[in-house]
């Protein structure tokens, strides 16, 4: 018996020695931000989110699946509807509908086990889309922008009738990641593309050096704060919508959109990266460019008290179809964010 308990306790004693080991090998990958999976009180381990996610809300193109309160869901419907009128009408037609399951969680207490559980220990943070499960997962603290981003991989999906090149694909998600909208008082909900991310801007003006056009959009994974600047630089010519619907139809001889990019600027490719490069390092980083701190769609009340509390500072260029800051309230620099990685 006392052998018995001895060796009981060597293998304990192995055991701890062992953890301790593997925990000095892999301390960096905690300190990044993966988590282990815990069950919660509920017994919560993510398995099965709609333990969590107990209020459904059947929309025409989605089943949506939240812990957010029931007085939120009109909301919800109204802006997810809103998005995707908003592609289809006036950015890409949706030829190919499918009903997008969304599990949208309130934050990340619940979002990051069920976020584990599918992607595995290196989950984003903020959301991800499932193609082969049309499914998108979202943690609610992350922003408007973040749900934007995901229903645009989705809608992308829906609207080519091929894959399109990821650096499309995530173009299209980053344009639609930064807006101003509001909902009038029938429902229909009114945005604004085209401003530029206090996330994003910054960093792309530290790395655009680093890659040529070509090496960035043949890379598997990509700085997407530099995809999205060229994004902004077509948008800023009036050349982006363009440029994808372009995409869109040439499909079978121009992959990556390279003929696409040349035939709507009209120049060739050498030529428009000095200029898309060019046209980044030598914008301002001042409030004109950021202009919020971050997207919204408000409520008719929401969008009262905020515009009363705006208007003196901003105006609405019809031109451009964004708002934009008054010259009196421009400052010369901003303080750049962390940038996001979906």
């Amino acid at each position: 018996m006392k052998k018995l308990r001895k060796s009981f306790i060597f293998a304990v004693l192995i055991a701890v020695v062992a953890a301790v080991v593997l925990y000095g090998f892999n301390k960096k990958t905690f300190e990044v931000g993966i988590d282990t999976l815990h069950m919660d009180m509920q017994g919560y381990d993510g398995s099965n989110p709609l333990t969590i996610l107990n209020t459904q809300l059947i929309t025409r193109h989605f089943n949506i699946h939240t812990n957010y309160h029931f007085e939120r869901l009109d909301y919800f419907e109204k802006l997810f509807e809103g998005f995707y009128e908003y592609y289809d009408s006036r950015f890409l037609k949706i030829k190919h509908p499918k009903r997008l399951e969304v599990f949208l969680f309130d934050g990340p207490k619940y979002y990051r086990p069920f976020a584990r559980h599918l992607t595995g220990p290196r989950y984003s943070r903020y959301g991800f889309y499932l193609s082969y499960k049309d499914m998108i997962v979202v943690n609610g603290d992350a922003g408007l922008g973040t749900l934007a981003h995901e229903l645009a991989h989705h809608f992308t999906d829906c609207a080519f009738d091929y894959q399109p090149a990821e650096w499309i694909h995530e173009g299209i998600s980053t344009y639609f990641e930064k807006f101003i909208g509001r909902l009038d008082e029938k429902g229909k909900m009114h945005i604004t593309f085209g401003y530029f991310s206090n996330e994003r801007l910054p960093r792309a003006k530290e790395i655009i050096h680093e890659f040529t056009f070509s090496e960035l959009i043949g890379r598997g994974r990509f700085p997407q704060s530099l995809i999205r600047t060229f994004v902004m630089f077509l948008h800023e010519k009036g050349k982006f919508i363009e440029f994808v619907r372009a995409a869109a139809a040439e499909s079978v001889d121009d992959p990556f959109g390279l003929g696409a990019i040349e035939k709507v600027i009209n120049k060739p490719l050498d030529q428009i990266e000095t200029e898309w490069k060019n046209w980044v390092l030598g914008l301002p980083m001042n409030d004109d460019l950021f202009l919020i701190d971050a997207e919204f769609v408000k409520t008719p009340a929401e969008w009262d008290k905020w515009w009363s509390q705006n208007h003196k500072r901003l105006y609405f260029d019809p031109a451009a179809q964004i708002y934009r800051l008054k010259d009196e309230y421009k400052k010369n620099t901003v303080q750049p964010a962390a940038e996001k990685s979906f």
